[in-house]
């Protein structure tokens, strides 16, 4: 039975414990349909607030209408194994291969089975278990993340509000969050619609606490075929350039002999909740209809290269915080 050290390098696994105190965790599933008109997001977890109330909930983005819902269970109702991932909630089940749902609260409901094909999960090593890099060893980090599958093949059909979406032949992707709170700010966008299938793009930028202070942080991870680009903070990755304006974001990420080269248009998003100490009292916007062009280069002195350029549809494109703090995050040239 994998204990909490253990999980560390499974982190698909429910991370908490029973009973917490100021304490979330979320999954995410994003699908779209093969035709492209229909992308539905769900998002199983649990809240625990620091005043000893705790419940389970799965939250629903439907973009084609540009909605979203929120069904409320109590925290007896969330049940996790201890051997591998695998969660119920009320009558809906998840895991990394499947999704089975029966939802149903205020006139809004959700019910049907999705069967997930192909994962392909960031790698997992001994001194980098996943995402985060090796910031997953460090303790009491406030939101930790993990990608649990770039990019996979959806079989199955879903009923939201009445209306049935075939997703067979869709794609899909996922990935999880746990700890505190979400970011006083962040960005995060994704992307697994390219002219090449298989091909996936994830970026996350946010404010992370430190040792009493704060810092800008990122993660960004290009999959293109069996490779996967990696340009992070704990890679020594440099953020060159930021700018954000509207629902219009450019950025630029280098390393020693990479530049990714980012430009995202969406719209305003969809509200979701989000959580703050816990409590799912926090609030974001999430678009899954944004565009993000994307270039990757390889330098070496004055030479470049370009290694990968396209665009991706079905971008989901998060924004999250104060406008004017997201605007002041400092870039390095080097």
């Amino acid at each position: 039975m994998p204990n909490r050290i253990t999980r560390l390098w499974e982190p698909g696994m429910y991370q908490g414990k029973p009973r917490m105190r100021g304490y979330f965790e979320g999954w995410y599933y994003k699908m779209v349909d093969a035709a492209g008109g229909n992308t539905v997001a769900v998002i199983p977890g649990v809240s625990f607030e620091q005043n000893g109330n705790a419940s389970a909930f799965i939250q629903l983005l439907d973009a084609a209408v540009s909605t979203s819902a929120y069904f409320r269970y109590e925290i007896g109702q969330f049940m996790a194994s201890s051997r591998r991932f695998e969660l119920q909630i009320g009558s809906s089940s998840f895991s990394n291969n499947h999704l089975s749902i029966d939802a149903a609260h205020n006139g809004r409901s959700a019910k049907g089975e999705l069967v997930f094909k192909d994962i392909t999960p960031w790698p997992v090593r001994l001194f980098s278990p996943g995402a985060m890099g090796w910031y997953a060893f460090v303790p009491l980090m406030e939101c930790y993340h993990a990608v649990l599958s770039f990019d996979h093949i959806i079989e199955g059909v879903l009923t939201v509000d009445g209306r049935h979406i075939d997703f067979n032949g869709g794609r899909g992707y996922m990935e999880k969050d746990w700890g505190r709170s979400f970011p006083r700010y962040h960005i995060w966008l994704q992307s697994n619609h390219f002219s090449q299938p298989g091909t996936s793009l994830m970026v996350s930028i946010a404010n992370i606490p430190w040792m009493g202070s704060y810092f800008d942080g990122f993660i960004a991870g290009l999959k293109c075929g069996n490779e996967l680009y990696r340009l992070a903070t704990y890679t020594g990755a440099r953020l060159t350039l930021f700018r954000l304006e509207q629902e219009r974001l450019t950025v630029h990420i280098a390393s020693r002999r990479l530049r990714l080269e980012l430009h995202v248009s969406g719209e305003e998003g969809i509200p979701l909740r989000a959580p703050v100490l816990g409590d799912m009292k926090g609030t974001l916007l999430e678009s899954q209809t944004a565009v993000v062009q994307v270039r990757l280069v390889q330098t070496d002195g004055r030479k470049e290269k370009t290694l990968f350029e396209d665009s991706g549809s079905h971008t989901g494109f998060e924004i999250a915080g104060s406008r004017e703090e997201l605007a002041a995050i400092e870039t390095d040239s080097g």
